[in-house]
């Protein structure tokens, strides 16, 4: 059963979390062959003011997260989480799928995947198996399309005007996309830094897919 109780209204993407909160999120982080498509964008994205880039050992694609603070989630209800997880998603047979271009959104560069169809029914299963688990209805899917963000905005600097300028540079990079398969995601404990730029992790539990 969870622990948690009533407390701060959860934020949305991109802003800053109540003081002291983590997260547990379902992570896709096997992304070697990623990691030169995000060093082909690099140099267009250290030219943007106020962006800020991705170390390659923090690269991800969200996969779904839970809405509370990770603290008020017990050791019980995260062991069972896992062992549902895995019984779940180890259904689901591993899938490839095609990273980038990369896109100028309004609070990231993040590269967007393809096709959708067995990264939306993964985190559909996730989202499924947490809400089944964790009491209180805190079980968000990854916002839109699958995606790997390669920087982000800090929440205090706001919209930037440019963005359309800096997606006309993105399009001139190659390489720009790689192809992984996704056989397995991570769930961990996520930490976001005070200007919400930032995100690192610790991992819980690796979940296979079948």
């Amino acid at each position: 059963m969870n622990e948690s109780a009533p407390g701060a209204r959860p934020p949305k993407s991109g802003q800053r979390w109540p003081e002291g909160w983590t997260k547990l999120h379902v992570y896709l982080t096997d992304l070697d062959e990623v990691k030169t498509v995000a060093d082909s964008y690099r140099p267009v994205i250290e030219q943007v003011v106020d962006e800020v880039t991705v170390p390659h050992q923090w690269l991800h694609a969200t996969i779904a997260s839970i809405e509370c603070d990770a603290a008020d989630i017990g050791l019980e209800t995260r062991h069972r989480l896992v062992e549902r997880l895995r019984e779940r998603v180890g259904r689901q047979e591993a899938f490839d799928i095609t990273v980038g271009p990369a896109l100028a959104a309004t609070g990231a560069v993040m590269l967007d995947t393809s096709p959708d169809a067995d990264f939306q029914r993964l985190v559909a299963t996730c989202v499924e198996v947490i809400d089944e688990v964790v009491e209180g209805g805190h079980a968000r899917p990854c916002g839109g399309p699958g995606h790997v963000s390669l920087s982000y905005r800090p929440d205090s600097v706001g919209v930037d005007p440019r963005r359309g300028a800096i997606q006309n540079r993105l399009r001139d990079v190659r390489p720009g996309r790689a192809e992984i398969t996704v056989s397995g995601v991570e769930l961990v404990r996520v930490f976001q830094s005070e200007d919400a730029s930032t995100y690192t992790w610790e991992t819980i539990a690796r979940i296979p897919l079948g």
